[in-house]
């Protein structure tokens, strides 16, 4: 059972998003299995945003390792709505 997350007053749970890991490696300069297993290892951080009012429905999902960052804005089913652009000489 998940922990029970501190809520603001009529705040509601976030919702659980998987984001294809293809979406995010290649931006962190990374290839998939090499993601996946610093994800599994705790190496890459990652700091989600749920919108609010007029991004109500939508989340920004920041992932960090070591200086390198990939932001992506997602719907609560994981699909890419907005990203940054890919590292250079990687593909999105």
């Amino acid at each position: 059972m998940h922990e029970q997350q501190r809520l603001l007053p009529g705040a509601e749970p976030m919702p659980d998003i998987a984001i294809d890991a293809a979406l995010v490696a290649p931006r962190l300069g990374l290839d998939v299995d090499t993601f996946r297993a610093l994800m599994d290892d705790g190496r890459i951080r990652v700091l989600c945003e749920r919108g609010v009012g007029d991004d109500a429905g939508r989340y920004r999902a920041t992932f960090y390792y070591h200086a390198a960052r990939a932001r992506l804005v997602v719907d609560a089913q994981g699909r890419l709505l907005q990203a940054e652009p890919a590292l250079a000489g990687s593909a999105p």
